[in-house]
C-alpha cells in the first residue's frame, strides 16, 4: 500500500471511532437534583410541614430544568396526561406549577371534614428523580 492509501485508511478508522463513541453521561451516573428551599419551609422526618392555613412555597432546582413525573394525593396517583406539558397540576385545594427551574406549590387552608392530607410530588429531569413529601394537618 502506498502512503496515501494508508493515510486514508487511518483517517477513516479515526472517524469511525469518533462517531461511535458517546459523550453522554452513563446511565445511573447523573448528579442528584439540588434544591433551594426559597421559603424555608420546615421539614420533619423528610416531610415538609404545611401550615393549617396553607400557603405558597417555592423550590428552585439548581442543576436541572424539571417537570412532573407523578402527583400522589392521600395515596392516590393523579392523572397528569391532561396537564400542560407535565408542568402543572391543580385540584380544588392544591396546585403545583413548574416555571423554568422553579417548582411552586400552593396549598389552600385545610377545612372540615378533612383533618389531614398528604401530597407527594415526583419531579424528574430525564433519568433523575426527586420526591417532595408534604403533610398538612388541622390543629385541634
Amino acid at each position: 500500500m502506498n502512503q496515501l492509501s494508508k493515510l486514508c485508511v487511518l483517517v477513516i478508522a479515526i472517524l469511525i471511532g469518533l462517531t461511535s463513541c458517546s459523550f453522554e453521561e452513563p446511565e445511573g451516573k447523573w448528579d442528584k437534583m439540588k434544591w433551594k428551599n426559597i421559603d424555608n419551609l420546615s421539614k420533619v422526618n423528610n416531610i415538609y410541614v404545611i401550615p393549617e392555613e396553607g400557603g405558597t412555597f417555592t423550590f428552585e432546582c439548581k442543576n436541572y430544568t424539571p417537570w412532573l413525573a407523578d402527583v400522589i394525593i392521600n395515596g392516590e396517583h393523579q392523572d397528569l396526561l391532561t396537564h400542560e406539558n407535565r408542568k402543572s397540576y391543580k385540584n380544588d385545594w392544591f396546585e403545583v406549577k413548574i416555571t423554568d427551574k422553579n417548582v411552586v406549590f400552593t396549598f389552600d387552608e385545610i377545612e372540615e371534614p378533612m383533618t389531614a392530607r398528604g401530597v407527594e410530588v415526583v419531579a424528574t429531569a430525564g433519568d433523575i428523580f426527586d420526591t417532595f413529601h408534604f403533610q398538612q394537618e388541622k390543629r385541634p
